[in-house]
């Protein structure tokens, strides 16, 4: 008796071990990852941005004069915090013909921008960023813009809110070259 029970599970045992050699696993072809981030590819790669900016300048004993700005920006993301791009614009100006020598309202800024944030936004709806636009204006000067402000959305389509000054060189009606600041707000969308 103790032969045949022995024999038997020696038996059982032979048979699992060839069954499982012989069985057909199927892996799934998709993995369960579903929530997975690959953070150094969202860090790194293009980026583009369209911004929309009103400034006026605040002088108190020359005439003021007021701008409204579009710009498409294009460039390359190194990290959250360091972005670098080129960018294009139409600016037009209201009052300009108290301040300006031409009566041209259009101007078409053309620049480089340096931009990042301040803290990383891995587990952030919003963090605080910077931007600096360097550049020139047709028919008018070099110009220069920092801005400051909030970034809010995510870690690649955000949309800021922030707050530029603005400095302009040209050409003024008394035939002088003179340099304009202007403070404004800026809106925008980053993707």
């Amino acid at each position: 008796m103790m032969k045949k029970l022995l024999l038997s599970f020696l038996f059982l045992f032979l048979a699992a071990i060839v069954n499982a050699q012989y069985r057909d696993v199927r892996l799934p072809s998709v993995p369960k990852q579903h929530s997975y981030i690959d953070y150094d590819m969202v860090d790194r790669g293009f980026w583009y941005a369209v911004d929309l900016e009103g400034a006026s300048s605040v002088m108190s004993q020359s005439p003021n004069m007021q701008y409204a700005n579009l710009s498409f920006t294009g460039g390359f993301r190194f990290s959250e915090f360091l972005r670098l791009g080129a960018g294009v614009g139409v600016r037009y100006y209201v009052n300009n013909a108290d301040v300006r020598d031409t009566s041209d309202k259009f101007g078409i800024p053309i620049f480089a921008n340096v931009r990042g944030n301040l803290l990383p936004a891995y587990e952030r709806e919003g963090v605080p960023f910077w931007s600096l636009n360097i550049g020139g204006i047709t028919n008018e000067g070099f110009f220069a813009s920092p801005t400051i402000g909030y970034s809010f959305g995510g870690l690649r389509n955000n949309f800021q809110l922030g707050i530029c000054y603005t400095i302009t060189s040209f050409r003024n009606c008394n035939k002088n070259d003179i340099a304009y600041s202007y403070f404004g707000l800026k809106l925008g969308y980053e993707f």
